[in-house]
């Protein structure tokens, strides 16, 4: 079963016992919290530290819903990996962090650019402190809600303390330091019974984000692990391209710079030709010139 339903299982359980207990002392806590008020300071203040005790636990369940989806989503996508599909998202909300993270990774692998998880780690924890910002501040406020309660009943003991040495003994004055010690005994009250339970869901909320981030973190390590090693074959198998293509290259090259020096030693026996055939019509020349001399009977050039 998943933890954010066991916690959340707790958390309505917790809330029907109170509520039980409240139903069956409902006289004693009327006449104890509403009843025989001299002033309106211990309703207000009390309702301001239930008051801030809701919300938070509204919140809670809020996160508690949150993190019940990303266990799914955790848990289909482990289960995908076994699978034989091409992407293990299949069938995951797109607003999933585990989806999120994958698709995050994919971008940096085909940027070629160097996966930390560190930095993508820390990136995530910032934005889940977030979820349970709001709680942390009621966990930490409420303790201080009842101290300050206490405080203001205090001083309402003194101001009738002050009275009652005034007027000589006065039952008005005896009525309020009796008013502000009962007064600061049900905001402390309040206030430690509030922190206890909220304290303890709250933990659930801390623990239970510890654990999905972790898994997401243990899967990001295995998905990195693994399009490391998919890329170091696929450079392997590039680099094996790469020579058989240079191999090529340089068989080419090798044909081309036969045919070269072939070119070469025909157009010098082409030039060769040439000047046999020069040296073969200037003597072809000299005769037909000393035929016509003498034909003609010209005297000989000096």
């Amino acid at each position: 079963m998943q933890m954010c339903k066991v916690a959340l299982l707790q958390l309505l359980t917790g809330i029907a016992i109170v509520l039980i207990l409240v139903f069956f002392n409902y006289n004693f806590l009327h006449e104890f919290y509403i009843e025989n008020q001299e002033t309106l300071a211990g309703p207000i203040i009390n309702g301001f530290i239930l008051l801030l005790f809701f919300t938070g636990l509204i919140r809670i369940i809020q996160g508690y819903g949150f993190y019940s989806r990303e266990e799914a989503a955790l848990k289909k996508f482990r289960k995908n990996l076994t699978r034989d599909i091409d992407e293990p998202d299949e069938g995951i909300p797109g607003n999933s962090l585990i989806v999120g993270r994958y698709q995050r990774i994919n971008e940096l692998q085909k940027a070629r650019t160097h996966v930390d998880q560190n930095a993508l780690a820390a990136t995530l924890v910032a934005q889940q402190s977030l979820k349970s910002s709001y709680p942390h501040f009621i966990n930490n406020i409420l303790i201080l809600a009842g101290v300050f309660g206490t405080i203001i009943s205090l001083s309402i003991s003194l101001v009738g303390a002050n009275e009652m040495i005034s007027n000589g003994g006065s039952i008005t004055g005896m009525t309020t330091v009796i008013h502000g010690m009962s007064t600061a005994l049900s905001t402390t009250m309040t206030a430690i019974f509030c922190y206890v339970f909220f304290h303890f869901f709250y933990s659930k909320l801390t623990d239970i984000q510890t654990n999905i981030l972790s898994q997401i973190e243990e899967i990001s390590q295995s998905l990195i692990d693994t399009q490391s090693s998919t890329t170091e074959s696929d450079v392997l198998r590039n680099t094996d391209n790469i020579l058989q293509q240079l191999q090529s290259l340089i068989a080419e090259m090798k044909s081309t710079q036969e045919e070269n020096t072939l070119s070469a030693r025909q157009l010098a026996n082409i030039i060769k030709i040439s000047q046999q055939s020069n040296g073969s019509i200037n003597h072809h020349m000299d005769r037909l010139e000393t035929l016509l001399r003498d034909g003609f009977r010209l005297p000989k050039l000096k």
